[in-house]
């Protein structure tokens, strides 16, 4: 028999075991979803717990109430999706976003029978930095270079701590206009923490203004590209400029002896569409975001 119930304090273990039973021990997806401290709703059958839902607000994107359903690969096709939906969403006004690994096809379903729509394809390829060709770098390079542009890696700004921070921040609220995000809430922590090589990290500079940055950082299981993109006041400019800064990037870090790095590539964000398309990645995990009202 299946019943609904809050979660309860002693619930987070049961539930970040659903989690990662769902998510195939994806630790990244159960973080994602509160490892199971966030609070919610359980289905249990003759008491087994075999599916979660939830929903959360983003202090940094308000737009939409963020939201999951889990339920057990054994408990599926058995009305506990829809009745953890209902649970959840009935107190929602508004839109929500939900996002599901493209391969999990019983749950792409399941949301487009919600009247959800897909929005976003986040694709997260690897690379090896010795499959980026230097001559296509080079002639990036020059490309920027013709416009004007310095590009230089972070170490030649050594007092720019402040300045790089902001222009962190500036990149991310371009990259984000999809899903407006709101100034303020990233401190300079969340764009220059322990992660940051700044020989990894280069900026595009002119007429003394930053105008982009990429850099590879420090992450397990593989470093990963980390913040990249332009301002929205250069976006006609950014298939050059990010191209060119992502390559430099990647080859400083090849260099340090980097074998193989990680992305996270928006198809919402201009910026990582042109490094999608232009350079060697080998493909692997696509996440899917849907959004929709509820």
């Amino acid at each position: 028999m299946l019943t609904l119930r809050p979660t309860r304090a002693d619930d987070p273990p049961a539930v970040q075991e659903l989690l990662r039973t769902v998510w195939k021990a994806e630790e990244g997806a159960v973080a994602y979803h509160g490892s199971g401290r966030r609070p919610g709703v359980v289905a249990e059958v003759n008491g087994r717990l075999v599916g979660y839902a939830l929903t959360w607000q983003s202090a940094l994107h308000p737009t939409h109430a963020y939201m999951g359903v889990h339920v057990h690969p054994l408990f599926r096709e058995q009305g506990v999706g829809l009745a953890l939906w209902q649970a959840v969403t009935r107190d929602i006004s508004g839109s929500v976003k939900v996002k599901t690994y493209a391969s999990q096809l019983a749950g792409v379903r399941f949301l487009r029978a919600r009247g959800l729509a897909l929005t976003v394809e986040t694709h997260e390829p690897t690379l090896r930095p010795s499959d980026v060709a230097p001559n296509e770098v080079a002639k990036w390079a020059r490309e920027a270079q013709a416009l004007g542009f310095e590009l230089l890696p972070m170490t030649a700004l050594p007092d720019g701590v402040e300045e790089l921070a902001r222009l962190h921040e500036q990149v991310y609220l371009h990259s984000h206009e999809h899903d407006p995000a709101q100034a303020g809430v990233l401190d300079a922590d969340d764009f220059l923490g322990d992660d940051l090589v700044p020989g990894w990290l280069y900026l595009a500079r002119k007429g003394g203004v930053l105008a982009g940055v990429s850099s590879v950082r420090l992450d397990q299981p593989l470093p990963m590209l980390g913040w990249f993109g332009v301002t929205k006041e250069f976006a006609s400019l950014g298939a050059p400029l990010t191209l060119a800064l992502t390559g430099l990037a990647i080859q400083a870090a090849g260099r340090a002896g980097v074998t193989e790095l990680a992305a996270e590539l928006d198809s919402a964000d201009p910026g990582a569409l042109h490094l999608l398309h232009a350079l060697p990645w080998r493909p692997d995990r696509v996440w899917f975001t849907f959004t929709g009202h509820v």
